[in-house]
């Protein structure tokens, strides 16, 4: 019983005892000289108006905010209403009421204040709760287990056979036992069983069990007085002689403490008793009066090692000297480490052996292994995020480096960092499971969890650790791995790997900057290897952390409304086309069409069920591919594709896509892909760079839907219609005109490998009829300069391009005759660089065509050689 209970019932019995005196006292003092005084007013109706409103609305709160509402509450509240009502009705005052109601008295007001807690509690009935539809819960409150279904580390045996041993121990003294272990390795779990064992065993009641925790006190003083009112309180039930005689006994320790104790501590140190004779009789009568309740106490003691040196000192003291009572059993759980140092600390000889005089028996917990913490994180893991299973037990399964158990490899050393550790990882995984790999995530993690500067480096300086030279596309994107502390020396060491982490740029960097030994580097090492090893890319899913569009999403715990959702992407690719277009226009809004073309790279013909969703992707493909943004470097421009990719993807190879959606019907897949193509979009550049793309020189008509000759008239085609709706020369002219033509490698008659390309049939003659249209043009761009014009005087030198006779009109003869005979009438707008292009190229002929000293007098050829300078 609380003493709240004892204070209502105390009260209540005195006022029942002592009701007479105390009405007259209370009529004396109260009712006569001052209530019998007032009459009732308006101004008093008011009041107690406003009081009954707050106790209304005190009333609401409490069953908004669902207050609890103790027993006691109820019990106090019953008295006071019952007491008031007896006083109301049975008790001959005259009560004054509201001037309106007289029924209603101003006490009653007043009597509803004892009201609240009643019906606060039974309007809570009433409350519609949630229903939970699942267990949210995923933190671990580090809390030692209760029972042996709990015990993961399987040493339930060790608690039995400890439990048998303190049931036969027969000494006629005090007797102690250690359960010792590091910190985190699961004592005070071990404690539990072993009560568990011992409440079996103690069939007969031959033993009184106590929990003693020490660390809930500040100082020696509270300790040693809230160990002997615990020790009176658990022993009370069996006599009331040994509960006063423990209180006069602690209270002549704590004077004893009262001095310093640290000057007696050398006679403590010889375990004899070191007191005055009335504390030494004191102790012995007790001793005697606890052997005659003829039970054996049981004293479990934890968190012992969270004390301070001087604290731990004084619990030994209790267990071996001032407590050390003949029929008490102590069970202690400490590091046997800590409290060696604790008691060097306080300059005690020998203090390895000293735990040895104090304990008879010292049993060692064996740490965790590996393996243990590996299952405890797996199935754990398993049971927190379930449709994550299949890749969780491919993590965790025999091949796994990071949990190999021959050795020290993952950085978790006991359950309780296991805990801490899933404490901070489970919660941040739910929020992104569907945007990472369970690996990579994992494991970055763990580097958070037991390396935070590390992770820290990543998160701040990634271009310093991290390199991701080159464009990989078809898995991702651009990739990062270690920098070689070696690469940026010489290129040439580029492709050398380092053998050991500790060579890499931030493996120097933890053992010289950071100071971390060799073996932290180690574990560190493993994890980065994995995380970044360069040759491991190829299995690499799309989500991987070495992806630079996924990295910043391993440093978050959500997602940020601008980057894209896995869910989203696939939710969006569901739908109809349309709606998809819709999509990558609001993706460009919001930035993030970059991470839409990696994960477009990543879609796998075998994952596409049907023919519609088949050509819906293709032609968001081609849409994205043609989408305009503009950035700080290439200004405005179109997203474009990965010709590869797309190549692939709509490739016929083995006839897998006719085969798979289109019943092996290739000419039906191909008027798809056509009606693509010819109703693109002018000016036709992504479709053009594509189809160029495609026939190059290792171009295999087996292997794609369209035929050579099918690709050239539609690139033809391009070429003709933007030719048709332009008039002047620009650089979309160029790229169109240079994708109608194929490369060829051949060997030439030294065997060595040449590249020659031919334009398509009739491509020449359409330029070159629309060269009328923007003459000079052409010809400022048929005027080439020297590479480093403006350098030196010999680099102003400029000359005719050999583009001239080797991509458009055959050789430089049938140019200069295009150009002599060209009727002005024909052409769209005069010329007034015809002439002097003409004597320019006059004096390039007659220097065969080597770069000559001309000063040009037209100014857009002014001032593009001016542009040119160096």
């Amino acid at each position: 019983m609380s003493k709240y209970y004892k204070i209502t019932f105390l009260f209540t019995g005195l006022l029942i005892l002592f009701y007479k005196p105390i009405k007259k006292l209370y009529d004396d003092t109260i009712i006569n000289p001052v209530l019998s005084k007032i009459e009732p007013n308006l101004v008093i109706d008011l009041i107690f108006a406003i009081a009954l409103l707050f106790i209304v609305r005190k009333v609401y709160l409490n069953f908004v905010n669902r207050s609890y509402v103790s027993g006691h509450q109820w019990l106090f509240s019953s008295i006071a209403i019952s007491f008031y009502v007896f006083i109301r009705f049975y008790q001959n005052y005259n009560f004054f009421g509201f001037t309106f109601f007289d029924s209603l008295k101003y006490l009653d007001i007043l009597s509803f204040y004892f009201l609240i807690s009643p019906l606060s509690s039974i309007l809570s009935v009433f409350y519609k709760k949630k229903k939970t539809t699942e267990n949210n819960d995923h933190l671990f409150d580090d809390s030692p287990i209760d029972s042996e279904n709990e015990d993961a580390l399987d040493r339930n045996y060790k608690a039995k056979r400890i439990a048998d041993e303190i049931f036969q121990s027969k000494t006629n003294e005090a007797i102690g036992f250690g359960i010792t272990g590091e910190w985190g390795s699961g004592k005070t779990s071990f404690l539990n069983l072993l009560k568990k064992e011992i409440e079996t065993k103690n069939s007969e009641n031959d033993f009184i069990v106590i929990d003693f925790n020490p660390w809930r006190n500040l100082g020696v003083e509270p300790i040693i007085q809230d160990f002997f009112d615990t020790i009176q309180q658990s022993l009370r039930p069996y006599s009331e002689d040994v509960y006063r005689e423990i209180k006069e006994y602690s209270n002549s320790l704590l004077n004893i403490s009262k001095s310093n104790i640290a000057d007696s501590l050398k006679e403590i140190l010889g375990l004899g008793f070191a007191f005055k004779k009335n504390i030494s009789s004191d102790f012995n009568s007790l001793n005697s009066l606890l052997k005659s309740i003829d039970k054996r106490v049981i004293i479990f003691i934890d968190d012992f090692d969270r004390l301070q040196a001087n604290e731990i000192f004084e619990i030994l003291k209790l267990i071996r000297n001032t407590a050390g009572f003949d029929n008490f059993v102590y069970v202690v759980a400490f590091d046997k480490v800590y409290l060696n140092e604790s008691l060097e600390h306080l300059n005690i000889p020998n203090p390895q052996s000293f735990s040895e005089k104090i304990f008879l028996k010292e049993e060692h917990l064996i740490p965790v292994t590996q393996s243990q913490i590996k299952e405890f994180i797996k199935s754990t893991l398993i049971s927190k995020v379930e449709d994550k299973k299949e890749e969780i037990e491919s993590y965790f399964g025999d091949n796994s480096l990071i949990f190999r158990t021959e050795h020290n490899d993952i950085p978790l050393n006991h359950l309780r960092d296991a805990k801490r550790f899933l404490n901070s990882f489970v919660n941040d995984y739910l929020q992104i499971k569907d945007e990472v790999i369970f690996e990579d995530f994992f494991l970055l993690k763990l580097l958070k969890f037991k390396f935070y500067d590390i992770y820290i480096l990543l998160f701040l300086h990634k271009d310093k650790f991290l390199n991701n030279r080159g464009q990989y596309y078809g898995n991702g994107g651009s990739r990062y791995h270690l920098k070689n502390r070696y690469e940026n020396d010489n290129n040439s060491n580029f492709g050398i790997r380092f053998k050991e982490y500790k060579n890499s740029i931030l493996g120097k960097f933890m053992l010289d900057q950071l100071n971390y030994n060799e073996e932290d580097v180690l574990k560190v090492g493993k994890i980065m290897n994995k995380l970044f090893e360069i040759n491991d890319y190829q299995r690499r899913s799309h989500l991987s952390i070495v992806f630079e569009k996924n990295y910043h999403k391993y440093f978050k715990d959500n997602l940020k409304t601008e980057d894209l959702s896995e869910v989203e992407f696939n939710n969006a690719l569901s739908s109809d086309f349309e709606t998809i277009k819709s999509k990558l226009d609001e993706w460009k809004k919001k930035k993030v069409l970059d991470l839409v073309k990696y994960r477009f790279y990543e879609l796998n013909i075998d994952e596409i069920n049907s023919k519609d969703d088949y050509e819906k992707i293709v032609k968001a493909i081609f849409y994205f591919a043609n989408i305009e943004v503009n950035s700080s470097y290439y200004g405005f421009h179109f997203l474009g594709y990965d010709k590869t990719t797309l190549q692939n993807f709509i490739s016929n190879r083995d006839n897998k896509i006719t085969d798979k959606f289109y019943d092996g019907n290739i000419q039906e897949f191909k008027d798809f892909i056509l009606s693509i193509l010819n109703n693109s979009s002018s000016p036709y550049l992504f479709e053009s760079d594509f189809l160029n793309h495609v026939i190059d020189d290792n171009f295999n008509e087996e292997h794609f839907i369209l035929s050579e000759n099918e690709i050239k008239d539609v690139l033809t085609k391009y070429l003709r219609d933007y030719l048709n709706t332009s008039n002047e020369l620009s650089n979309k002219v160029w790229a169109l005109f240079h994708n109608c033509k194929t490369i060829k490698t051949e060997l030439n008659e030294q065997h060595q490998r040449v590249r020659t390309f031919n334009y398509f049939d009739d491509v020449q003659e359409l330029l070159i009829e629309f060269m009328k249209k923007d003459l000079d043009n052409f010809l400022l761009n048929f005027i080439e300069a020297m590479p480093f014009r403006g350098s030196s005087q010999g680099d102003n030198l400029v000359g005719v391009s050999h583009g001239i006779k080797n991509n458009i009109f055959g050789s430089f003869e049938v140019f200069e005759n295009w150009l002599n005979d060209l009727n002005e009438d024909d052409l769209a707008k005069p010329t007034l660089f015809k002439e002097e292009f003409l004597e320019f190229f006059t004096k390039c002929k007659e220097a065969e065509f080597n770069k000559v000293d001309f000063d040009f007098k037209f100014q857009p050829a002014i001032d593009k050689l001016k542009s040119l300078e160096h």
